[in-house]
């Protein structure tokens, strides 16, 4: 078993979330000197109730910094028992499969966060890393969210198919409009690169492929922006 390794994690939403959700993460807190206002004290205030030791640094000039340890990554195995402990909740699945800016991976977990979604698989070898920078655009979403990180997305997905969750593939050669689903079953949506989408084999295993327009000129969204739109519509069929 890998040891844990520790990471950076700046700026006020990611930090809060971690303090929120996960304070034990939390090594050492450093704080921006030129700042004596509410957010900053509030966020003392915070580590002080959690025990969290900090220290006050001239280096930074408006964020704060964390240091802290990450735990090791939820796998293939560990998806097998969220979904066995599910207690047939009807779940609402996120599935990256080649997501390759780090923005746009912490852009569509805020997203999945925001819409609830119970859980979000990364194809790891074909995804950006879940490194700081994506912790930062998560604006605090991906201590919300579950994540599991799959080396092999096809026996991942035929795996989903199996426990009776319907796949749906974005993609903008398809035929079928998002609004035409029914997404208040068992749902797994796969968004793929922002360059060239979903892979091959990945839409070959897909139950429906769906698009966002018609619009013949101009198809397609930024990922993470069609990442916010799709499970917007997932999110409203289920509270309707």
């Amino acid at each position: 078993m890998k040891k844990s390794i520790e990471q950076k994690r700046i700026g006020f939403h990611s930090i809060e979330s971690i303090i929120k959700n996960n304070p034990h993460k939390i090594k050492k807190l450093f704080l921006p000197s030129s700042r004596d206002d509410n957010r900053i004290n509030n966020l003392i205030d915070m580590a002080n109730k959690n025990g969290i030791k900090f220290e006050v640094s001239k280096k930074l000039k408006q964020d704060p910094e964390a240091l802290i340890t990450n735990e090791n990554n939820l796998n293939f195995k560990n998806l097998k028992e969220f979904i066995d402990n599910s207690n047939n909740q009807k779940l609402m699945i996120l599935v990256l499969d080649n997501v390759i800016d780090p923005r746009n991976l912490g852009a569509c977990i805020r997203s999945a966060a925001v819409t609830e979604v119970d859980a979000l698989i990364i194809n790891k070898h074909h995804c950006a890393p879940l490194n700081e920078v994506a912790h930062s655009v998560s604006a605090g979403g991906a201590e919300n969210v579950k994540t599991f990180f799959v080396s092999n997305l096809v026996n991942c997905i035929k795996y989903l198919k199996e426990m009776n969750i319907q796949i749906f593939g974005l993609s903008e050669h398809a035929s079928m409009k998002y609004i035409e689903c029914d997404f208040v079953q068992h749902s797994a949506v796969i968004m793929g690169s922002e360059e060239f989408g979903i892979r091959k084999k990945t839409e070959e295993n897909c139950d429906y492929l769906i698009k966002l327009n018609n619009n013949k000129n101009f198809k397609s969204f930024n990922v993470s922006v069609a990442t916010g739109i799709i499970l917007s519509e997932i999110a409203r069929q289920r509270t309707c």
